[in-house]
């Protein structure tokens, strides 16, 4: 059996203007020697992680532009 650790980093600066940039960091890590957990489905699987978790952040922090084009909560219209 093995153990697979999935773990997020996020952080989110504030510029001198106040805009907000999210940044984040998607990390897999297993203890199996299983082939089929090679590098490369690993790194597909953080990639997918990671693009989802771009998308939310970008929802949550709009950059100036997008943030006019959304709703009171901050969702695109």
């Amino acid at each position: 059996m093995f153990q697979r650790t999935i773990r997020y980093r996020i952080h989110v600066s504030t510029s001198t203007k106040g805009v907000k940039t999210p940044d984040c960091t998607v990390e897999i890590t297993t203890t199996a020697d299983d082939e089929s957990l090679n590098p490369i489905i690993l790194r597909g699987q953080a990639l997918r992680e990671s693009d989802a978790l771009v998308a939310e952040l970008a929802k949550r922090y709009p950059s100036p532009a997008e943030a006019s084009k959304c709703d009171s909560e901050g969702y695109p219209i």
